[in-house]
């Protein structure tokens, strides 16, 4: 696949491939870190080597450890003869060369390197024992302590230097990955014209140019699809207008008729029941017209374009729900009420909402069976506030069919609440379900 600024996933050259760039990236810290680390332990080593060629320096050392066996010789009362003791001194000494002499003799060394008189950056001392006093030589290596604390010193700056180098080129590519995030949750907010970064010819780059590639063909198709909802909108629109003229002056017509037949005999049975069915029929296609004109009304409307109103429960329930109950009582039927104590607030397009329960009483007052009552309950819980109708269908509702758009225009309207509508014909029972979220 390639995408639309030429990069391909299967071409991506072969040293921007991302496993390529890491492999160089390490090869290229470590090089670094030796180079450091060479530069760096000559240029100690250099020091070290400066301050241990002073005679100065070597002279303290010398001192300083004389003293410290001087104080051990005294403090346990050695002798000449018992000079085998000073290894004890010695081994908790820093790389210290000891020789005693007795005279011209070598009589005590601590390793088998003697110090000679003659010995390169040694010193004479004469150390006393308690029977006598010996010449002892001291040669004090402290300084290769500070060699080994100069490699450590060294080689930690190296490495760290090298993993600096590492984690900057990985920084790089998370940074990237970071920067995609981010560009990927606007366009999940909807922003489909905010454009996907492209940086560099990697794997990461090649990604970044097919989201981008896929933006866009869900933009174009989104805009199409758009277009397509609009056209057929402004067709049934155009239909439901050009519809409702001829068949409001045809059911007018078809009314004169039914007048005329009922005041002269001259037309016979089977001519008024023509007449009768042109009128239904009439009334039916007008009544499907307005309900699909109300469909794409509603379909094509966004939850942005409603207009939202805070209203009280009670209130709600009075002027939107009990008003129909009301006329539904007037024209024979029985309701049944229960209801919870209603204390809640809600969000509504009241226009919208209207259009919901003018659907279902619609439904009851062509639908249901007037010998049964309707039962209408009211429930609220601390997120929701559920109206529920239910009564029984009449016999003659059971065969007629329906087209079912009036129940899918109050999903919709549900939905763009955040609410749910819920419907069911079972057993001859029809029952309606609306909830709405409260605050």
């Amino acid at each position: 696949m390639y995408g639309e600024r030429g990069i391909g996933l299967s071409r991506i050259p072969f040293f921007f491939r991302l496993d390529v760039q890491l492999l160089i990236s390490a090869a290229a810290a470590f090089a670094a870190g030796a180079l450091l680390y060479m530069f760096l332990s000559m240029g100690a080593y250099e020091i070290l080597e400066s301050r241990s060629a002073s005679q100065k320096i070597q002279k303290e050392r010398s001192d300083g450890c004389f003293e410290r066996l001087q104080d051990y010789v005294s403090d346990a009362g050695l002798e000449i003869s018992g000079m085998e003791s000073l290894a004890d001194w010695a081994e908790n000494e820093d790389r210290v060369l000891v020789t005693v002499y007795e005279g011209d003799e070598a009589v005590y060394q601590n390793t088998d390197l003697t110090v000679g008189k003659d010995f390169p950056k040694a010193f004479s001392y004469g150390l006393r024992f308690r029977d006598g006093t010996a010449e002892v030589m001291l040669f004090c290596t402290p300084e290769i302590r500070g060699y080994v604390a100069a490699d450590f010193a060294c080689g930690f700056l190296a490495i760290m230097a090298a993993l600096w180098i590492l984690y900057t080129f990985i920084r790089r590519k998370v940074r990237y990955i970071g920067l995609l995030e981010s560009e990927l949750q606007i366009l999940k907010g909807g922003d489909l014209d905010y454009a996907v970064t492209v940086k560099g010819k990697d794997e990461l780059a090649s990604l970044a140019a097919e989201i981008d590639n896929m933006r866009r063909a869900i933009r174009d198709r989104r805009a199409r699809e758009e277009q397509a909802v609009k056209a057929n909108r402004d067709l049934v629109t155009a239909m439901s207008h050009d519809l409702r003229t001829p068949l409001t002056s045809l059911l007018g017509y078809t009314d004169i008729l039914a007048l005329s037949a009922a005041e002269e005999s001259r037309l016979s049975d089977q001519q008024k029941q023509y007449i009768r069915a042109i009128r239904d029929k009439g009334r039916r296609i007008k009544e499907l017209s307005d309900q699909l004109f109300e469909y794409f009304l509603v379909f094509g409307k966004e939850k942005e374009d409603l207009d939202f109103q805070q209203v009280n429960g009670i209130e709600f329930l009075g002027q939107v729900v009990e008003e129909s109950l009301f006329d539904m009582e007037s024209e024979g039927f029985s309701i049944e009420r229960s209801s919870d104590e209603i204390s809640c607030t809600l969000m509504a397009d009241i226009p919208s909402v209207r259009r919901v329960f003018g659907n279902i009483f619609s439904n009851l007052s062509k639908y249901a069976d007037k010998a049964s009552p309707v039962q209408v309950s009211y429930r609220q819980t601390m997120s929701s506030l559920t109206i529920c109708f239910r009564n029984r269908a009449a016999v003659s509702a059971m065969k007629t069919e329906s087209s079912g758009i009036g129940l899918k225009t109050c999903e919709r309207i549900m939905e763009a609440h955040g609410g749910r509508f819920r419907h069911s014909l079972k057993d001859g029972m029809f029952e309606a379900e609306l909830e709405f979220p409260v605050k």
